[in-house]
């Protein structure tokens, strides 16, 4: 991707994308509840589309319409999850319970990125997965069991997030009637998404600290909408940041959001940036008053928002001090080395095969002018669109 220059003032209507988390864990909650969710704004990510695909297939093994996932009645079935983290964490859980052999693997990078934790956490509870490579580290072969589902759901479980909140997800979807988090407490708003999605599909759930409680009941199938991507809105926060006098208007954001992210609105305040909600939209707006001194992040909670930051303080040429980056490591790509790298760059830059790094690069444009991207179309793991609205601001049309 070639970006030749951008306006620096511009007044604009911006498309986001559903939110890729909160759409994975309401397609689960289907496939759990044994119902197709009838949802309004489901994520056009690839790591949705994927997710739904499999899904699709393990609920309809035969059906025509899904060609290129079928499931066949031979095993052991194989299920390549690419780099999508979430689907290969969620569908560990799920094919645990379900009657079969299962092989469960993905790209390269995929496996690099830990597992032991949550496998610990299903072994214990009596399932029967092996490592085919590395201890800790997929490709996984499950040995799945829907009678497992019985000791699970009775037995107090402990899982470990120090690494992943998206372990105690993947368990908390499948309704354990008690579930301890052990270890470091990161990335726990995404923990509280999933307690809110399922109370909204009729579930009782409560935590308090690092207990949760679950009381067991079936999910209802209800009408669910989903809220556009409170991520993916960063990188709008990052173009009106860097530019000289620009206003955004976002669909379907909430500041009072159960997605973590939406901290980015008070985050950007030391950026210049204001945001205001205007009905069921947000809008931004660049206003000049920003923080020349030192500025502090955790990302502990919200680990996906340091691309953007680390690009907005460069781009300013603020100073920043970050803590909380220890699980970026485990991410698409190792985001702290791949932004250190990137960041010392000047105009040709390398995505690293990571949609976030991508996207937190681009709005330096605003202040660089012409620039590359290299394997910019990585984008569409979590927001296909952005580089056509992303044409919105540029000078290349």
């Amino acid at each position: 991707m070639k970006i030749i220059g951008v306006n620096k003032t511009f007044d604009l209507d911006v498309n986001l994308v559903g939110s890729k988390s909160e759409s994975n864990r309401v397609l689960m909650i289907g496939y759990y509840g044994g119902f197709t969710p009838r949802v309004k704004n489901l994520s056009e990510s690839d790591d949705t589309r994927l997710l739904k695909e499999i899904l699709d297939s393990l609920s309809y093994p035969s059906y025509p319409s899904y060609p290129s996932y079928p499931v066949y009645p031979s095993y052991p079935q194989k299920i390549v999850c690419f780099n999508a983290g979430t689907v290969f964490r969620f569908l560990a859980t799920a094919l645990s319970f379900r009657d079969g052999e299962w092989i469960l693997t993905g790209s390269d990078r995929m496996l690099q990125r830990p597992v032991g934790d949550l496998v610990d956490t299903l072994r214990a509870m009596g399932t029967d997965i092996e490592y085919m490579g590395q201890d800790g580290f997929p490709p996984l072969r499950i040995h799945g069991k829907e009678s497992a589902k019985t000791r699970f759901v009775a037995s107090q479980i402990h899982v470990d997030i120090t690494i992943s909140s998206q372990f105690a997800s993947s368990l908390l979807l499948a309704q354990p009637s008690y579930l301890h988090l052990d270890g470091d407490m990161s990335s726990v708003p995404y923990i509280d998404m999933t307690i809110d999605v399922m109370r909204k599909f009729g579930i009782d759930v409560h935590r308090e600290g690092r207990d949760i409680f679950v009381k067991q009941s079936d999910y209802q199938d209800v009408e669910y909408s989903v809220e556009s991507d409170w991520t993916c809105a960063s990188y709008w926060y990052e173009i009106v940041a860097l530019s000289e006098n620009g206003r955004v208007r976002l669909r379907n954001l909430h500041l009072d959001s159960k997605q973590g992210d939406a901290v980015v609105a008070k985050w950007f305040e030391n950026f210049g940036v204001t945001t205001v909600q205007d009905g069921n939209d947000i809008i931004i707006e660049k206003n000049n008053s920003i923080n020349k001194e030192q500025v502090s992040f955790d990302f502990i909670d919200n680990p996906d928002l340091y691309p953007t930051i680390a690009a907005t303080c460069a781009g300013l040429g603020i100073e920043g001090r970050f803590t909380g980056l220890r699980n970026l490591k485990h991410k698409e790509s190792d985001r702290v080395a791949a932004m250190t790298t990137e960041l010392s760059k000047k105009n040709v830059f390398d995505s690293h095969n990571d949609h976030r790094i991508a996207m937190a690069l681009a709005p330096l444009a605003m202040k660089i002018g012409a620039l590359e991207i290299k394997n910019a179309e990585v984008v569409s793991k979590s927001y296909p669109g952005f580089w056509k609205e992303f044409q919105k601001i540029t000078t290349n049309r």
